[in-house]
């Protein structure tokens, strides 16, 4: 992992649970980033979490946290930072109807709220570039409590094996309960 990828996803894209504001305002400037033609330490940034979204090579914070639920949490945050299209060559995209209404982000829930004017400054233009809409969110959330929080997917038939090819080419470390 880059030092230039942890800077830029330590100083707001992982902080979503100790300091909101932060991964908000993280979300919200990333499209202005991507498009200014100076900021190439940016766009490596993006590269690379593109990459370990496609190897599996973001490690889990703890031992009790699958590479599973931590590629789909990575996911979660590619959403909010980038857009609705998958990263490029990840092997296992959330369907695009999911977002919003069975996928609920962090973006969605510290940023949106019923109104425009309850919500984060940034969260029209957020919404708009997904396709999404407050009503969509809003019901999203109130379908995710009812459901028991927000839960990502199962781990996919194969999934394992393929952690453990990508292991074997030296892509991705071994994780703890991987065998």
């Amino acid at each position: 992992m880059s030092s230039n990828f942890r800077q830029f996803f330590g100083s707001g894209f992982g902080m979503a649970d100790d300091v909101p504001d932060f991964y908000v305002e993280a979300c919200e400037e990333a499209p202005s980033r991507l498009a200014a033609r100076a900021n190439e330490t940016y766009r490596a940034f993006r590269d690379e979490f593109a990459r370990h979204l496609s190897e599996s090579s973001y490690p889990p914070h703890s031992a009790g946290e699958s590479q599973w639920t931590t590629d789909e949490w990575l996911r979660n945050v590619w959403y909010d930072a980038f857009g609705p299209e998958p990263a490029p060559d990840d092997p296992y995209p959330v369907p695009a109807e999911q977002w919003g209404r069975r996928r609920i982000t962090d973006y969605m829930v510290h940023a949106v709220r019923r109104t425009p004017e309850l919500s984060s400054p940034g969260a029209p233009a957020w919404l708009e570039a997904r396709g999404l809409t407050f009503a969509d969110v809003a019901a999203g959330v109130e379908w995710s409590a009812t459901a028991g929080g927000v839960a990502f997917r199962p781990a996919p038939e194969g999934w394992l094996e393929r952690l453990n090819d990508l292991t074997a080419r030296g892509l991705r470390a071994e994780q703890p309960g991987e065998r």
